[in-house]
Order: structure tokens, then C-alpha cells, then sequence
């Protein structure tokens, strides 16, 4: 419906925009912008050498300075200047001028007063970023994209309006101010409101319009219909079997295998352009989804050849997201007028988090017995070969964070993988493990060749150019007036082993070969004196960058694609000699040669038409030829050419083999598939020893026999191994598991005493334990028994949401909901107990059950993740020892992906990671069984990078699940409690092995690390860590598992350890309590972590209960005086918080008061249960009055069972970003 606006503006119109460069004489770069009756000036000084306190000197900084109209500066302002210097930070360039600041002066001139439900000023932000943008461009600062900002609002009637005037705006719906303003900017609600904001705008500016395929691409049928093979097909769904549809028959010495091609397969039926305000863009053929097309080649026992086809689409990250919302979404933002590709440039990144879509569709590789499919603008996928099902991103354990070549080269002799990527920002250009080659310009460099000993890098005159787009030019364009170059470096040379040789201008995707001669390096491509990259319609678009000469032929066509020989001497420098191997009558592309030649001198190559003809009938066209090597075969052309083929006049697609010996004949194959195969790209067939130890074998492992197998040890597992219910006694009542309670339940009302004044809106959240199907299990077997233990419950988060009402009013939820990892959900699919007990019981049992389960759901054991939840970077995230953390929808409980840090962090993850005070960057450590035992890493501060990783070297696995920081450094504790896997017990305490402490520079390699001798002892948490002249101080809690009495087996003490980094001694350690309490599950004010503390607080151990139950219960929690020593003892004051009798809590949390400028200026938050009444609460007690009544006690309204750690995210913006 639409709204009548002021001035005759529809709901999706803006008002002017006026903007102006280089308004201010005295500044380096200024602007003024106005939008309405609001305008602001900005100014730009910079780049001034050196960076701020606290700054990375390896990039620039960014500094802004908000100079309100009234000249007084508020919250606001200071709000305003955070986000504008985060929005800068994203969009410039910062390692171009690094070790410097660009200072960026904001004058508002006049606001129009309209303010949003935020209180923020609507106009005023949004124009001091466009003002702030253009001052930018005008100051000559490097940037990798422009900010566009808007402002908008809903009526009444939910309808949203770009632009509001003030009489316009109004409130958002009431669920939005459940909680205060702040906390909006994070839930999910409103990041999927921005999102729908955004979508809005898209659907209402940028209109989608199918493609025309011209009428050379399209193909009238007898039957009157018009069809087209550049058209998208369906998936096929299960392979079909075509071994019945052969003309001729597959040779003898044909190798039973896989042949594979890619090429894009576009969503929706086509591709689609689009038409804005901003003009036009179009997506191009080759931007089309990837889509595998594969026949299986094998033989039966009798010898018989069997043959199916099946195709499937690539599923990258972006195909999944675009196909979830079943339209096109990614708007065109490659080809077009220069606006249009831009804002289609920035919408995609903003909805999406991508500039265009992952396509995936060019080439597909196999390396060290893996199948991966690649296309030039990602990293590859790795492929299953017989599901096509697209499995991880191989970013090579996160070592690669690039685009990735369609063509990587496997070094002849070593085996090894040779890549390059490029990218339209620096480093333009990486090859293998060297950092940036120090190119001054991104060509669009599509392969790399190799020879025995060297890479060969071609560097010709087709480039990507951002900036060029911004400047209103194309982001692609061939420049023949530009230089072009082929480099050659030794195999692991560093950039400045490049040698350049200076060649003659033209265009080249594709080499042939490359080989070593005497001082010569020779090169072998296809080549054209011109790009040939085409357009949507095939070359005869008016963008300069497309192939607008395709139809010309003879000697002077620009496009026409030519084998061609470059002869570079090493010892002179010269370029000995280039020209061109065949002549004009054919253009020849996609050359391939036997793969077992690659590097080496070789007499033979193909290319789809080639000098020696092999002709295809009448409007019949090829696609993905690949070389198949015969068995045992002497000749380097013992072998056949396999293609995919069309028939345009029958519309129907075949696979030919034709013997690469006698190549003008007839195909001695002609296989005819079920469905038509459009045209694409690189075909293979992969030859690796790993994909074809058992041809027979291998290639009948289809889905069916795998299920079939799964099924037969499913059937074995459930003949054999029976599952029994654990029993519990009564004094283990609340250890049993609860169901989730499904939709959060208000408990405001439920509340004995009040939440006090300075309390933070936030959530408090605590992770443990709750097996699945009623509760843990042990199993019966011919192999004996083995059991789960507690620990190896499924976790349940249990969070409390504390937020205050605009009327001052309190609002308080509670839910409940299991974290979903990926054995949870495999195990629940299955509606029964599926993983047997791998940790504890008869040897023989335990070491089944960890095959069997590995044969199974290939994981030993299950990914429990129940033991604590942490925050980074704006995202809740939960975590075990076993496995890699989830991310968790803080406001739903859902569980998200597994946080591999972007694929570098492939390990287990320690439960307590440690953000460092000053940087904000996550130092996290995680052990594993096997070497290397121990590894530490630190994660940037947004999450994105792993800026460091180190492994300790060291000779045994401990079982370590802290780290400890201080401001410089990272504190590792290795003590003799073990596991190995090569024992009976795989977990030992060993009260004779040494134990130590390891001190190491925050970013250190393993020698870097100094290790201390100690007492041995037990320690799994670490209370807190700092420097103290030249010592680093370490509290934590420590148990001796030795004796009885005052050295009780499992009593755990505060313990200090004073460890002097000059003298590498153990100056002192000593226990700091007494033996009257066993103290776990330490906690501190957060904002001290790494810093001297004055206090921690821990939870106690009710002996009496624990003996009773076997296992820990807290009936109290202690404040931990650390700075006041008993003049008596030596031991520090100790202040305790005892529950009533019965009642016992887990999961105890810091909630640091808003304002507050003590340490201790907060409260403890407990979960509690009351064993005698069967009814959990949540308990704040005040910290400064440590020993008084709880100040609230929340009732809640279902049992909480006992688990591990909890954690308070506050949802106050400032100070968590602080």
C-alpha cells in the first residue's frame, strides 16, 4: 500500500543529497554533505607518521574528533565517534601507509532535529559518513570500499519509509524495547530486522530481469522448440546406470575411474540482470554455479564394465544462502555501468557478507587422495567423489586465506602442490607458501606453470582494478598499451628470486607446458592478442573488457587463441625467442597433455580443436576434454581423450573416447547420457594412487553399499552390546537430566527480595551437563562393560535475561536448551542411545567401542560441549575440552557453526580462552593425544584471523584445562596428570613425574618458553595471573592426589606461585588457605584477568554431601581477601557465603556493577538447588557484603541440575566494547 508522503515522495524515495569536495583550503582532503536541513563538514589531515597508544604500528590509524553544533560533547557524540572510526576501519585501506594517523575532523553545521527509537540523531550520522567518505577520495587515502548509510522507519501499519522527516518517524513495536537500548543493537531481532531494512531496499530499487541467450546461443529443434545447451539442467538426484548406452565399447587398458567437469549451472533457471536508480549490471556465464558432471567407470568381479552418470550442484557458502531464499538475491557486480556494479558491490557485502558469490564452477583437482572443486574468486571445496556431496572449505589448515587458482601444478618429482592466488587488493599476487610476490597491479592471472625446478608466473595486461570502478571505470579491462611479463623463480624462492623477462603484449588463460632446456626455460601456451573473456552475450556487449571481436578471423583477429613459444635464458636475462606454433584457420583453447609430463619436455598436447583434427559432427560441440592415460601404457600419448558432447540439432549430450593414437578417427566410445549436459569448463580425470588402490573397491562404494555397510554394523552393535540405565542414588538426584522447557518463561514475579540499583541488563548463562534419553549409560558386552561418566552428559545451557522496562519495571526469562553439535544431533536423529561408552570400564570393551564408533559416525566419542560458554567478538560461544567450540544464538540458545577461527584452528579448545586486557585478542591453548600434545594460539579481535600459533613441543599430553595471562605474557601449567592412549588408563596422575610451569611471551615461539620446576600437584583452574616486578605471580586452585587428613586425596587450595623470569627460579610457592574448606571453580572481576587483583571468589565443598554422593556438591561459595594475610598462619583472609542446608550451586558468575569503581563493586550470581524441596533458584549476593542474605533470590520454574561454569554477558555496549 502507499503511503502519502510530503512533498510526493514514494515510501522508497530519498530526499536530495548534496555533496562537495575540497571545501576547506587548509585540510588534506574535506567535503561537505547535506541531506534535507542537516549538513556537515569534514575534514581530513593525514597521513601523519606514527599511531596512537595501543594502536597496531603495522597498519594505519584512524582517528576521529566529533565537534557537536552546540560545541559540547556528550555520550553521543562519543558514540558517534566509535562507530564512525569503526566504519572507517572497514573501508580503508590501512596497511598501505602503515605507522601512521589520519586524523578526520566532523563539524556539524545543522541538524534537522529528527531523532530515532535510539535516541540517536537519524540524519546526522549518515551525512557525516557520506561527508566523511568523500573527504576520504578527496585527501587521496587508500580505500577498498565506499560506506553508504541511510535512514528509514515504520509506520503504524509496519510499513518502512527511507528518509523520515521528523513528523514521520515513529517507535518500533513494543517487543522491541524489552530490554534497554543497547541490548537491541545486539539481539538477533534487530540484526534480522537491518537485514529485512536492507532487503527491502533492494526489492523496492534493483529489479531483476531474466537474461536473453542471443540467438547463436540458442537452437531451433525439429520439433519447433527452441533449447539452448548454455542453458541451466536440474540435478539428476541417485546416478543413473548408462552401461546399457554405449555405441562401441570402452578399450581394453581403459582405466576404471572417475571423469569429472565443471562449469556454471545458474539458480533459478538462467541468469539475471538487474535495473535501478544506479543504472545496470548483469551477471556473466561464467558467474553461474558450479555444477559437477561425473561418469564412474568400473568393472564387476566377471570383468564387466559397468558406467553411471550423475551431476550435482557445488554447494558454496553463498549458493546455500542464495538457494534458502529461493530467488535471486546477489545483486550483478561485475559487469555494468560503474554505479551499478558498485552499490551492487556494497549491498552484497552488507546482506551478505560477500561481494559476489562463491562459484566454484571452473576446474575440479585432486590432491593427496581428495577431490576439490575450485573456481578463481574463492578457495576450493572439497568434494566427496562418489556423493558429489561439497564438503569443507581447503584453506589448508588456515594457512591459505585467498583466492585460489583453477589450475594448481603438482611438482613432477615431489609430489607437492604448487598455487597462486590473486586478489584485487595487496598482496595482488601469492604463490604456495611465499608472501606476496610485490606485484603493483592484480592481473588476471588464471594459471600457473612449473618446471622440475621453477614456477612460472605470467603477468599480462588483463586487470582487476577497484578503484578503477570507483573512478567511474570498468573493474576489468585489458590495456594493450600496458606492460606484460613472464616471471621465473625457484620452486621455494622468495619474491625477490623473481626474474622478469619483458614480452610482447597479449592475453594468456591457459599453458600448455612448461620445460627446463640447457639455460632455457620454455614455455608453452594458448594465447591471444587480446582478452578473450566474454560477456553475458558472448562478445558483443559494448564494455570495453569483453571479447568484441570474436567473429573476426585470418592473421590480424585480435581474439583468435594460438599455441605460442616463449624462450627465456637465465644466465642472460633475454628473451631468446617468442612466436606463434600454428596458424589462423582455428582458435584453439583449454589445452591439457599427459599429466605424468607435467614440468617436463613432452611431444604431444590436446586443446579443444587441435592441429591434429579430431572433428565432431555437424552443430556438435565439446567441452571438459581430459586425458586418460592407458594402463601399462610405454608411449606418451598411450592413452584416450574423453569430452563431453553436444548435439545441438537432437538436443542430447554423449561422452566420446577417442584414441589419442589414432586421433583422426572415429570415436571408440560413444556414451549416451539421460540428461543434457550444458557447456562448461575443466574436465579430469583423477589419477591418484590414494582415489584408486581398489578400483573394483572403491568405485562401488556408492551411498547404497555405505548405508548397507552402516546398516550391517548397526545390525553388529545392537546384537552384541545391550545398553543399561546407570542407576542414581538419591543423594545424586539432581545430577539426572531435565527437557528443554521450549519458549522462555517469565519469572519477574517470581522474585524473593530485588534486583539493586546499578544491575546491568544482561544474560547469565551457565553450561553443563544432561544426558540424552534419560540419562547416562553403560553397555554389556562379550568385551566387557564400559560406561559414560557425567561429564560426558550433553550440554544444556540454562540462561537467566535480565533487562529493565523503560517504567523502571525489571523484566526476568529463564530457558533451557541443549547444544546441538554434531554428534547430538546424529544420536537424536536415531531416537536412541547410539555412541558407546568410550571413557571408562574393561579394556577390551573400551577399546571396541572407540573402533566401532569411529567406524560409525566417524568420531571416537561424542562432542559433548558442556562445560562453559565465553563471549568474543560480540558472539556467545560454547565449549568442552573434546572438541572445537559452537557459536550459540544468544537470545534462542540455537546452535550455530563450529568456530575453527576461518579454518586455521582444527583442535580441541580449552574452556577458559583468555581475552588479553589491553589488545582484546583471545589467547587460547588445546591438548590433544596425539603430537603435537599442545598448542597455543591468539585470535584477533574480531574473531576472523588466528594471528598466532605455536606448538609447545611437548613429550607428553597433559591434561591442561586452563591458560593463564598476564599483560605480557601466557602461563602454562604442565602437571602429571596424563593421557595416553597407549595404556590401560589413559588418564594418570603420576605423583613422581615432574611437574613445572612454562612462561612465554605473548606471541613466542616454543623457544621462547622459560619452564619452572614445582610440587607436583593437580591444578585445573587458574584464579589469576600478573607481573610483579621481575616475577610473574600465579593463584590458582591445587590439589595433592596423595594422602588423607590435611592433605586429603582431592583437596583443592588456593595456591601462589612466585616465579622470577631473570634469576628462572621458583622464588616461592605455598597454599594461601587452609584445610577447614575444599575450594573449585574460581572466578574474578573479569576487567583484572592478567592484572594484580585483590579478590576472587570461588565455590566450597560440602564434604559431608560430596562423601555421601561420591562425587563434588558446593554448599557455599567463598570471597578470596588475596592481598590480607592472617598475621597467625601466613594464610589470606578468607569471607564465606554459606547456603541452607541441602541447598548447593554450580556455575557461580561475577556481575561487575554499572559505575562501579571498586573491584569488589558487584555481585556473585549462583544457580541453586534446594535438595529437600526439589527447586532451583538463582541467588545474587551482594560482593561488598559478602557473608549477608542474598539481595534477590529469583525462584525458577524447573529443576536445574548441577553442571560446570557460568558466565554474565552484559548487554551495556560501551563497556563491553571498552
Amino acid at each position: 500500500m502507499d503511503v502519502e508522503r510530503a512533498g510526493g515522495r514514494g515510501a522508497n524515495q530519498l530526499r536530495p543529497i548534496d555533496c562537495s569536495r575540497d571545501v576547506l583550503s587548509r585540510a588534506h582532503g574535506s567535503a561537505s554533505c547535506s541531506h534535507g536541513e542537516t549538513r556537515v563538514l569534514a575534514a581530513v589531515f593525514g597521513p601523519k607518521a606514527g599511531t596512537k597508544k595501543n594502536e597496531n604500528p603495522e597498519k594505519a590509524c584512524i582517528e576521529v574528533i566529533w565537534k557537536a553544533k552546540t560545541g559540547q560533547i556528550g555520550k553521543i557524540e562519543k558514540e558517534f565517534e566509535m562507530i564512525l572510526k569503526r566504519t572507517l576501519q572497514n573501508i580503508c585501506l590501512l596497511t598501505v601507509h602503515p605507522n601512521t594517523t589520519t586524523s578526520i575532523i566532523v563539524q556539524v553545521v545543522h541538524d534537522d532535529g529528527s531523532v530515532s527509537f535510539l535516541g540517536f540523531i537519524c540524519k546526522l550520522l549518515p551525512c557525516a559518513i557520506h561527508a566523511t567518505c568523500a573527504a576520504l577520495v578527496d585527501g587521496g587515502i587508500p580505500l577498498k570500499s565506499l560506506a553508504v548509510s541511510l535512514c528509514c522507519c515504520l509506520t503504524d501499519s509496519g510499513q518502512i519509509l527511507l528518509d523520515p522527516s521528523k513528523l514521520e518517524e515513529q517507535p518500533l513495536p513494543k517487543e522491541l524495547h524489552k530490554s534497554n537500548p543497547i541490548l537491541l543493537q545486539v539481539s538477533k531481532t534487530i540484526k534480522e530486522a537491518s537485514l529485512r531494512l536492507l532487503d527491502a531496499f533492494v526489492d523496492s530499487v534493483f529489479h531483476f530481469i531474466d537474461q536473453p541467450l542471443l540467438p547463436s546461443q540458442v537452437t531451433l529443434l525439429a520439433n519447433g522448440i527452441h533449447k539452448s545447451n548454455f542453458a541451466p539442467v536440474e540435478e539428476i538426484g541417485e546416478a543413473v546406470d548408462v552401461t546399457e548406452s554405449i555405441n562401441g565399447r570402452i578399450p581394453d587398458g581403459f582405466l576404471a575411474g572417475v571423469y569429472i567437469r565443471n562449469g556454471p549451472n545458474p539458480l533459478f533457471g538462467g541468469l539475471e540482470s538487474t535495473i535501478s536508480v544506479f543504472g545496470k549490471s548483469s551477471h556473466t556465464w561464467i558467474e553461474g554455479e558450479g555444477m559437477l558432471h561425473v561418469l564412474y567407470f568400473s568393472k564387476n568381479g566377471d570383468g564387466r564394465l559397468e558406467i553411471s552418470y550423475r551431476n550435482r550442484h557445488v554447494e558454496t557458502d553463498t549458493f546455500k544462502q542464495e538457494k534458502a531464499r529461493k530467488k535471486p538475491a546477489f545483486l550483478p557486480a561485475i559487469e555494468g555501468d560503474s554505479l551499478a556494479v558498485l552499490s551492487a558491490y556494497l549491498l552484497n557485502y552488507l546482506r551478505f557478507g560477500f561481494v559476489n558469490k562463491y562459484l566454484s564452477n571452473t576446474s575440479v583437482f585432486e590432491h593427496s587422495g581428495k577431490l576439490y572443486s575450485s573456481a578463481e574468486n574463492h578457495i576450493p571445496q572439497e568434494m566427496d567423489i562418489f556423493t558429489l556431496e561439497t564438503g569443507r572449505n581447503w584453506d589448508v589448515n588456515g594457512s591459505w586465506n585467498r583466492p585460489f587458482t583453477s589450475h594448481p601444478k603438482r611438482d613432477p618429482d615431489t609430489g607437492e602442490l604448487v598455487i597462486m592466488g590473486i586478489h584485487p587488493e595487496k598482496p595482488y599476487f601469492e604463490l604456495g607458501v611465499v608472501s606476496d610476490l610485490g606485484l603493483d597491479r592484480c592481473c588476471l592471472c588464471h594459471e600457473i606453470g612449473i618446471t622440475t625446478r621453477y614456477n612460472v608466473i605470467m603477468d599480462f595486461p588483463l586487470t582487476i582494478d577497484i578503484n578503477r570502478l570507483i573512478r567511474g571505470g570498468p573493474l576489468i579491462k585489458y590495456n594493450e598499451e600496458d606492460y606484460a611479463w613472464i616471471s621465473i623463480m625457484p620452486r621455494y624462492g622468495e619474491a625477490d628470486s623473481l626474474k622478469w623477462f619483458n614480452v610482447e603484449p597479449g592475453c594468456t588463460f591457459h599453458i600448455i607446458n612448461c620445460h627446463e632446456q640447457d639455460d632455457e626455460v620454455v614455455v608453452l601456451a594458448c594465447r591471444a592478442r587480446d582478452s578473450m573473456i566474454p560477456g553475458p552475450d558472448f562478445g558483443l556487449n559494448k564494455h570495453e573488457w569483453f571479447s568484441k571481436g570474436l567473429e573476426q578471423t585470418g592473421a590480424d583477429a585480435q581474439f583468435l587463441l594460438r599455441v605460442y613459444d616463449w624462450r627465456l635464458n637465465l644466465l642472460t636475462g633475454e628473451v631468446v625467442a617468442e612466436k606463434n606454433l600454428t596458424g589462423t584457420d582455428y582458435s584453439m583453447e583449454f589445452p591439457i597433455i599427459n599429466d605424468k609430463y607435467i614440468g617436463k619436455i613432452c611431444k604431444y598436447a590436446y586443446t579443444q580443436v587441435k592441429v591434429e583434427h579430431h572433428k565432431l559432427p555437424g552443430n556438435t560441440f565439446c567441452s571438459g576434454i581430459a586425458f586418460v592415460a592407458k594402463t601399462g601404457g610405454g608411449d606418451e600419448d598411450d592413452g584416450w581423450i574423453v569430452a563431453y558432447v553436444h548435439n545441438e540439432d537432437r538436443n542430447t549430450s554423449h561422452v566420446y573416447v577417442v584414441d589419442a593414437k589414432n586421433f583422426c578417427n572415429e570415436p571408440v566410445a560413444v556414451i549416451n547420457l539421460p540428461r543434457r549436459v550444458p557447456y562448461g569448463f575443466h574436465g579430469a580425470f583423477p589419477l591418484s594412487k590414494e582415489l584408486h588402490k581398489s578400483n573394483l573397491i572403491l568405485l562401488q562404494l556408492s551411498k547404497t553399499i555405505k548405508e548397507a555397510s552402516l546398516r550391517l554394523l548397526d545390525a553388529f552393535v545392537d546384537s552384541v552390546f545391550h545398553f543399561i540405565d546407570q542407576p542414581l542414588p538419591p543423594s545424586q538426584s539432581n545430577f539426572a537430566p531435565v527437557e528443554e522447557i521450549g519458549e522462555a518463561v517469565d519469572v519477574a514475579e517470581s522474585i524473593n527480595g530485588r534486583i539493586p540499583d546499578g544491575f546491568p541488563a544482561g544474560v547469565y548463562i551457565r553450561n553443563g551437563p544432561n544426558p540424552l534419553f534419560g540419562g547416562l549409560k553403560s553397555t554389556n558386552s562379550i568385551f566387557g562393560k564400559s560406561s559414560h561418566t557425567w561429564v560426558e552428559g550433553e550440554g544444556m545451557l540454562h540462561v537467566l535475561y535480565v533487562s529493565k522496562h523503560g517504567d523502571g519495571r525489571w523484566e526476568i526469562f529463564y530457558r533451557n536448551r541443549h547444544v546441538e553439535t554434531d554428534t547430538f544431533k546424529l544420536e537424536k536423529s536415531r531416537k536412541k542411545p547410539a555412541f558407546l561408552p568410550a571413557a571408562e570400564g574393561d579394556s577390551l570393551a573400551v577399546l571396541s567401542a572407540y573402533l566401532l564408533n569411529y567406524l560409525r559416525f566417524g568420531f571416537v566419542n561424542k562432542y559433548v560441549n558442556n562445560t562453559s560458554v565465553f563471549e568474543h567478538s560480540g558472539k556467545l560461544y560454547s565449549a568442552a575440552e573434546n572438541h572445537i567450540p559452537q557459536e550459540m544464538d544468544i537470545f534462542t540458545l540455537e546452535t550455530g557453526r563450529n568456530w575453527d577461527v576461518n579454518g586455521s584452528w582444527n583442535r580441541p579448545f580449552t574452556s577458559h580462552p583468555k581475552r588479553d586486557p589491553y589488545t582484546g585478542e583471545l589467547v587460547i591453548m588445546g591438548i590433544h593425544p596425539e603430537k603435537p600434545y599442545f598448542e597455543l594460539g591468539v585470535i584477533s579481535v574480531d574473531g576472523n584471523r588466528l594471528l598466532h600459533k605455536v606448538d609447545l613441543g611437548l613429550d607428553r599430553c597433559c591434561l591442561c584445562h586452563e591458560i593463564g595471562i598476564t599483560t605480557r605474557y601466557n602461563v602454562i601449567m604442565d602437571f602429571p596428570l596424563t593421557i595416553d592412549l597407549s595404556t590401560d588408563k589413559r588418564r594418570t596422575y603420576n605423583g613422581e613425574e615432574y611437574a613445572r610451569i612454562g612462561i612465554m611471551p605473548r606471541y613466542g615461539e616454543a623457544d621462547s618458553l622459560k619452564w619452572f620446576d614445582v610440587e607436583p600437584g593437580c591444578t585445573f583452574h587458574i584464579i589469576n595471573c600478573h607481573e610483579h616486578d621481575d616475577e610473574v605471580v600465579v593463584l590458582a586452585c591445587r590439589a595433592r592426589i596423595e594422602q588423607t587428613g590435611a592433605d586429603a586425596q582431592f583437596l583443592s587450595r588456593v595456591y601462589e606461585w612466585r616465579l622470577n623470569l631473570l634469576k628462572g627460579e621458583v622464588v616461592a610457592e605455598k597454599n594461601l588457605t587452609g584445610t577447614d574448606y575444599s575450594m573449585e571453580f574460581p572466578i574474578i572481576n573479569d576487567k583484572y584477568v592478567g592484572k594484580m587483583c585483590k579478590y576472587g571468589y570461588t565455590q566450597v565443598v560440602c564434604s559431608k554431601a560430596s562423601s555421601t554422593a561420591g562425587t563434588p556438591k558446593y554448599g557455599g561459595l567463598a570471597k578470596l581477601h588475596l592481598q590480607e594475610r592472617e598475621q597467625c598462619n601466613g594464610l589470606i583472609k578468607v569471607e564465606h557465603h554459606k547456603l541452607p542446608r541441602n541447598t548447593f550451586c554450580t556455575g557461580a558468575a561475577f556481575v561487575a556493577k554499572r559505575g562501579g569503581a571498586d573491584e569488589d563493586d558487584g555481585w556473585i550470581i549462583a544457580y541453586v538447588h534446594d535438595e529437600d524441596r526439589n527447586i532451583s533458584h538463582v541467588y545474587v549476593v551482594d560482593a561488598k557484603n559478602f557473608c549477608n542474605e542474598p539481595v534477590a533470590v529469583i525462584d525458577l520454574p524447573r529443576r536445574v541440575p548441577y553442571g560446570f561454569h557460568g558466565a554474565f554477558v552484559p548487554f551495556d555496549y560501551e563497556e563491553t566494547t571498552t
